[in-house]
């Protein structure tokens, strides 16, 4: 999120430098119409070219001010997830696994710091439940580039462990970022945890963190898996497919049918639509060979205990036509939540989160489902 530099409270800007803050992207013809009112002043039209002659050669009151950076705070960015799976060997609790001397200012420590993150926080306990921590962290980064007024971000992420209780003793690592700064903190932390776990024998030290990664699949799994999580569950509906980051293979000779990409010498395709799992690169499978799909978009019905909705789930392996490397990993994005009517005294955050839990559900059944046809494929033999 934004944050709205000291400086701001040290005069009451005028002229070109109110322009910049009328001109804002959060500033829009509502708050200069409600700005004005303010003052006393009403127009017919609220668009730029009538209300800022006005505003810009009038001087601005403490309490008008106020209501301008009022309007001026961002949304704070949406909160991605990434999950891990730890192969856990000790009976030891995993608040008491933490290293008594952690502190993450110490984990962060750079000769060249592009961000900080304020104060010290920790690991503390979820419910009381000693197998299930998270670390709630902040972090503060400037940007330059921006009006005098908004010089500085801060971003909120988490590290969260939980045990599950499994016959072969898992613990799931959850990372929610909003940003790039985030998610290296939160990488630079689970990687100083998962050192000192091998060292202390709570994990196999021969035994890596389980992911989901883009290289995990062939061109025709990773479809396979994306278009399983059309099936939904219990919790999930699905309604429709509505974006997929799509390309051609260009480590492939293409089929007549899809030439035209490589005649077009094309390498992505954004497409943003309403029926796109009816798409013929999807529906063919003798294309799915040649076809690189790296995200996609779809809007579910939900149902939970207390709550029903319907929500917009984005995931995948974000940015690989431009990264074009095989390590990235899976990320979930939920866009947007949208709860009935009637339950509209559940707290919107409670849901997102559930949500968040129950996606995880689904995916880590669709996944293992994946690996399972997989292995399968490789030991039956070809008639």
């Amino acid at each position: 999120m934004e944050k709205i530099n000291d400086n701001i409270d040290r005069f009451l800007p005028f002229g070109e430098s109110l322009r910049a803050v009328l001109q804002y992207e959060s500033i829009k013809d509502r708050e200069r119409r409600t700005l004005l009112r303010m003052k006393g002043v009403f127009v017919n039209n609220t668009d730029e070219d009538s209300t800022f002659p006005i505003l810009l050669t009038s001087l601005l009151s403490p309490i008008e001010f106020e209501y301008l950076k009022e309007s001026l705070q961002a949304k704070e960015d949406r909160e991605k997830t990434i999950n891990r799976t730890l192969d856990w060997e000790s009976t030891k609790t995993l608040i008491s696994a933490i290293p008594d001397n952690f502190n993450i200012q110490e984990v962060i420590k750079t000769n060249f710091p592009k961000y900080k993150v304020i104060g010290t926080p920790n690991f503390k306990m979820v419910d009381k439940n000693p197998d299930k921590i998270t670390l709630d962290f902040k972090c503060e980064t400037n940007n330059y580039s921006k009006p005098w007024f908004r010089g500085q971000n801060e971003f909120k992420g988490q590290v969260t462990f939980e045990k599950v209780v499994t016959k072969d003793n898992k613990v799931q690592l959850q990372i929610v970022h909003t940003s790039p700064e985030t998610t290296e903190i939160a990488e630079k932390v689970s990687k100083s945890l998962e050192r000192h776990f091998k060292a202390n024998n709570y994990m196999n030290p021969n035994k890596e963190v389980q992911r989901i990664l883009f290289k995990d699949f062939t061109n025709k799994e990773r479809i396979n898996f994306f278009l399983n999580m059309t099936d939904g569950n219990e919790v999930f509906d699905f309604t429709k497919a509505t974006f997929l980051d799509i390309g051609p293979d260009l480590n492939e000779n293409l089929p007549q049918e899809i030439n035209w990409l490589e005649l077009a010498k094309v390498r992505e395709l954004n497409i943003n639509g309403e029926v796109l799992h009816n798409l013929p690169f999807l529906r063919d499978k003798g294309l799915h060979k040649y076809m690189v799909l790296s995200e996609m978009e779809i809007i579910y019905d939900f149902s939970l205990p207390t709550v029903e909705g319907n929500c917009i789930i984005k995931f995948g392996f974000p940015n690989y036509f431009k990264k074009k490397i095989g390590n990235i990993e899976l990320v979930v994005d939920i866009v947007r939540v949208n709860i009935k009517d009637e339950y509209g005294y559940v707290p919107f955050g409670a849901v997102k989160k559930q949500l968040f839990k129950e996606f995880e559900k689904l995916k880590t059944e669709k996944f293992e489902w994946s690996k399972m046809q997989n292995l399968h494929k490789q030991h039956t033999p070809e008639l």
